[in-house]
């Protein structure tokens, strides 16, 4: 068996059934996902960008996976949903990784026997849906597809349970045209003939690829999956379900051992980890970066948990909902993100996930006490008066819209307080958000 994940979630449902779901400040702005059926629980979510999304849904209390996506093309005004198989009975799906509103790619098992798999991809929205499995792969017993990733829309790699005694692994330079099997050679050997891979249990960022065993080690690629290296065990994990990472250094993970989850922490790219425990507020459905901070998020289905971490993962503040099961969370920027839940347990369509409205995230301040900025008027026709602080090794003007897009940027050095004034005439009537960032602040 995979993963407990699945079981995890339809045991969860329940919990906060029948109370009332208040969602945090910060993510007030709820959704549909538009699955059609009640209770449809967004299981899978991969965050493109600030306005493509895609995701794969179950079928609610029975926790039964559907063979349904959703996917927003336009920062989740709306949702559409349609089929990536014919059916739900041949192939349990392993993972999903959307490209662009175009393109996204999907990984799937053989669900009769357990084994064996497939690789789809679309390039025109979903509309249709075409078998690439690599010529020759995943034909033995003992195979298993875990994940297909991309580290850009030419370059990826389908992951494999070991073969042989070699981990299966293949990789595409030209969108899946073709593909060539990594030399057993390159990928370190699986402990003692019993060590595998898990479905879903990975990460990229740039061309350094990560995944995860249920023998508590890490596999890591920074060639886009042509050489890998592995890292020490961890002691007593039985499943690396859970990978996410700010930058090529640092990252979280959730290892698992029978029905208990902790978190651990790498600081090397994942050579060596360091057991952090449970933390207090910690999610372990889910764990994300902040894309563009380094910051982390985690969600819990069991828990009712939604956090995020401003240290590493060591400490962790609740966003303060209730009652709200969350499954996934991803964020494209720091003022976008998403968070994947169930929908409307009587109303079909209705609901299922969340959208981050709160303020952008990621700048700590120096003290505990916010550091006011005066600007005015507010609203504006489009010139705008701010007070900036003194900042002698310079400060940063950002104007972003209402989707976390950079729209003005200008850097200055101010020797005292004092007063400028920013011409955004140009820009269409709407909300702005404005960043003032020092060294320090």
């Amino acid at each position: 068996m995979k993963k407990t994940l699945l079981t995890l979630l339809a045991a969860g449902l329940s919990v906060g059934a029948f109370a009332q779901a208040i969602p945090s400040p910060d993510w007030t702005n709820i959704q549909n996902t538009n699955f059609p059926h009640t209770s449809a629980g967004l299981i899978l979510m991969d965050v493109v960008d600030a306005n493509t999304v895609w995701g794969l849904g179950n079928y609610g209390s029975n926790g039964r996976q559907s063979n349904l996506y959703t996917m927003t093309n336009n920062g989740g005004l709306t949702w559409s949903v349609d089929s990536i198989l014919p059916d739900t009975a041949t192939y349990q799906i392993s993972n999903i990784e959307g490209i662009d509103a175009m393109t996204c790619w999907m990984s799937a098992w053989t669900k009769a026997t357990g084994n064996k798999g497939v690789v789809y991809n679309t390039t025109n929205g979903g509309v249709t849906w075409s078998n690439v499995t690599p010529v020759g792969s995943f034909t033995n017993n003992a195979s298993f597809a875990n994940f297909v990733c991309f580290t850009d829309p030419t370059v990826g790699i389908v992951q494999g349970d070991p073969v042989a005694g070699e981990f299966e692994i293949w990789k595409t330079t030209n969108s899946g045209t073709s593909w060539s099997k990594i030399a057993g050679a390159n990928i370190p050997n699986p402990l003692s003939g019993s060590e595998y891979g898990l479905t879903d249990s990975y990460f990229s960022l740039g061309n350094t690829i990560w995944f995860g065993t249920n023998l508590g080690r890490v596999f890591r690629s920074t060639d886009a999956g042509s050489t890998w290296s592995v890292s020490t065990a961890m002691a007593g994990v039985t499943e690396v379900s859970r990978l996410a990472f700010v930058d090529a250094s640092n990252g979280l993970c959730s290892g698992t051992s029978g029905s208990a989850s902790n978190l651990w922490r790498t600081t090397d790219g994942g050579a060596t980890w360091t057991n952090l425990g449970q933390p207090a507020n910690v999610g372990f459905n889910d764990i994300a970066p902040i894309t563009g901070t380094n910051w982390f998020a985690s969600v819990s289905n069991p828990s009712l948990t939604m956090a995020y971490s401003m240290d590493n993962g060591t400490t962790w503040t609740d966003w303060g909902s209730l009652n709200i099961g969350y499954l996934q969370i991803g964020f494209a920027n720091s003022s976008v993100g998403w968070a994947g839940t169930f929908s409307d347990n009587a109303l079909v369509g209705v609901g299922g996930v969340y959208k981050y409205n709160g303020i952008p995230l990621g700048i700590q301040q120096s003290s505990s006490v916010p550091v006011a900025i005066n600007m005015f008027p507010n609203p504006s026709n489009g010139i705008v008066h701010i007070q900036l602080p003194s900042a002698k090794k310079g400060l940063e003007i950002s104007v972003k819209d209402a989707i976390g897009k950079t729209v003005y940027t200008e850097r200055t050095v101010t020797t005292s307080t004092e007063d400028k004034t920013l011409n955004l005439q140009h820009l269409a009537k709407g909300i702005y958000f404005v960043d003032v960032t020092t060294e320090t602040n």
